[in-house]
């Protein structure tokens, strides 16, 4: 089963596939979606069109076609085509689950990408198509094979982002270097801050202690925590961390700042007194959130 790339769910705890919807849509469904008597006794194996977390931990609708894209033109068609190839068997059945993507009515939908190199590069594979495992909750969704034409039109409107002209892929690569040198800034600018908060914090005879790198699952503002209002962290080794807005966080910047980071990995600052190492850091404490990636 392909699907388009790793949702941010496989990355909080142990790194596995599908660990969320989608996985309980597969559990529940696919006996549902396929023939099981054209395929009776096969195993699943899943595989990703791109191995990168295209959506960035964000919102699909924000990153994910566009980065999806970029990687495809760049190498991530080829190395699709080489890890499905390992993996291939004779008799094997591929079954094509990618979404088509939000920008579809305007750009080649991203399973018509994955089917067009799928065919151009094993014909005599047998594919099916099927919509993507998260639209299985709707019964009238699990079997419809979704459309895909090898008219003359419709595989010059499936060709792969690789062939397109010379002049679009400089300038898709001029703004991967652009957001490039954005993403080098923002972590520059994080080291700043953080080498401000040990100075603030040696000055008040204390320790910023940085916490190692945990997926930020989720946020809870204005919980009451040892009778104080505080947000909460919710990591994903399951544990949480707890900020005293009135004291720490009156203006809300450090709340808002980890709200952008929700999905993607983090390490939080404590402060410890000098002379009390863990006093307040091992009691889930935290002063500020810096992106780990």
């Amino acid at each position: 089963m392909v699907l388009e790339s790793p949702h941010v769910d496989e990355f909080i705890g142990d790194i596995g596939p599908a660990k969320g919807f989608t996985g309980d849509m597969i559990r529940d469904f696919l006996h549902e979606v396929i023939n099981l008597q054209d395929v009776d006794g096969f195993g699943l194996v899943l595989i990703n069109a791109i191995q990168h977390q295209c959506s960035l931990g964000t919102s699909t609708s924000v990153h994910r076609d566009k980065v999806f894209r970029a990687v495809w033109a760049q190498g991530g068609q080829e190395n699709f085509v080489s890890r499905l190839r390992a993996l291939l068997r004779p008799n094997d059945v591929v079954m094509n689950c990618c979404t088509k993507g939000n920008d579809f009515e305007v750009n080649t939908p991203l399973r018509s990408l994955v089917e067009a190199t799928i065919r151009a590069h094993f014909p005599n594979v047998q594919t099916i198509r099927r919509m993507h495992p998260a639209s299985w909750r709707t019964r009238s969704w699990r079997c419809a094979a979704w459309r895909y034409s090898t008219e003359p039109k419709d595989v010059s409107e499936a060709q792969t982002e690789s062939q397109l002209p010379v002049d679009e892929l400089e300038a898709r690569n001029k703004a991967l270097e652009a957001q490039i040198l954005l993403l080098k800034k923002i972590a520059a600018n994080e080291q700043a801050t953080f080498k401000s908060e040990t100075e603030t914090a040696e000055s008040e005879k204390s320790v910023a202690t940085l916490s190692e790198p945990d997926a930020l699952v989720s946020i809870k503002e204005n919980q009451i925590v040892r009778g104080s209002v505080c947000t909460v962290l919710m990591m994903g080794d399951g544990s949480q961390r707890h900020m005293k807005t009135s004291t720490f966080d009156p203006d809300g910047a450090i709340t808002q700042k980890a709200k952008t980071l929700v999905g993607s990995k983090i390490r939080t600052t404590c402060w410890d007194p000098k002379g009390s190492p863990g006093r307040w850091s091992s009691q889930g404490y935290f002063r500020n959130v810096y992106s780990a990636e």
